[in-house]
């Protein structure tokens, strides 16, 4: 899908796909959902995009990207959200700027894109301030995309704290390998894409102007925080796999330790069962009317002796 916005003095006004050709002068911002060949094609046509340029953009799978060309500025950045599961979802949003016009590109519709296009007055402010200015616009509100996400991220760490604290279990440590493998995948992303910020905020491009700078370096900012908390993130995932670790190796002392009482507790009585099951003819007490029952309390008695001595020392 693509959606054509433009200024004709002063007035925002939404344009056609075959109208394109007829306003590209115009102050104009082309998003489009789910970029195909035709479409890329026709943008690629109308205003003279590098070939490499198109096939980055119609294959989506681009690295964290700014490449000043001689008529534009292509950019491509990563949007970040969830799916119904609750699943990290990351997807390429690329951004071509000229001098009077602007394209966004992106998998599927995003939600901050279709509320400005419902808001025409919000729309030709922004719009008529510039293309960096509206540039800035579009991909701040995909970088605050993150925060939400990022809490999402935050509660399933502290649940799964929460849970380790409780008891350590093995379908905690698949979790903790899902979160892992979450948050190495946002900072596969985030960390270049806090780079590539700077690059718009402090390096001289033809297609951001100076007014717009700072609004950049405010973006870097928001790029920043991103990274730090991902980093964050990543110690405490480090650190519930530490804390895994150490409640099974605790758990598994506590049972060594309770069967190494039993077996300790176990041993004189082994020891005195064994001696009358010998064989011999003659065992001291063999014709006692109440041996048995002698030799079952003397095993009780040690038993007891051995429990009070090993609370005294506080090993149970």
């Amino acid at each position: 899908m693509i959606d054509i916005f433009y200024l004709d003095k002063g007035t925002l006004k939404k344009a056609k796909v075959n109208e394109l050709d007829k306003i590209k002068k115009k102050r104009i911002w082309v998003d489009i959902s789910g970029l195909n060949q035709y479409q890329a094609d026709l943008v690629q046509k109308t205003f003279k995009l590098h070939p490499v340029t198109k096939e980055d953009m119609f294959l989506s799978h681009g690295t964290v990207k700014v490449e000043e060309f001689p008529y534009y500025l292509f950019c491509t950045f990563y949007t970040l959200g969830l799916n119904g599961k609750k699943n990290i979802k990351l997807s390429p949003l690329d951004f071509v700027i000229g001098d009077n016009f602007i394209i966004s590109s992106h998998k599927e519709k995003l939600d901050a894109y279709e509320r400005l296009k419902r808001d025409p007055e919000r729309l030709k402010d922004i719009l008529k301030k510039g293309t960096d200015i509206m540039f800035h616009r579009l991909l701040d509100d995909e970088i605050d995309n993150f925060f939400p996400v990022l809490e999402e991220l935050d509660d399933e760490i502290e649940h799964l704290d929460n849970k380790i604290a409780k008891s350590a279990n093995p379908e905690l440590l698949t979790m903790i390998l899902k979160i892992k493998r979450k948050v190495v995948e946002i900072k596969k992303v985030t960390f270049p894409q806090r780079e590539k910020i700077s690059f718009l905020a402090r390096r001289s491009y033809s297609f951001i102007s100076r007014p717009a700078e700072p609004y950049f370096r405010d973006l870097h900012d928001h790029a920043i925080r991103v990274s730090d908390i991902i980093e964050n993130y990543r110690e405490s995932v480090a650190s519930s796999f530490d804390t895994y670790m150490t409640a099974i190796a605790n758990s598994t002392n506590d049972i060594m330790k309770v069967l190494s009482i039993i077996a300790t507790i176990a041993l004189p009585l082994t020891v005195i069962s064994g001696v009358y099951g010998t064989n011999f003819l003659n065992l001291p007490g063999q014709n006692a009317y109440n041996g048995f029952w002698i030799m079952v309390w003397t095993m009780v008695l040690f038993m007891g002796i051995m429990i009070i001595f090993f609370k005294k020392k506080r090993w149970i």
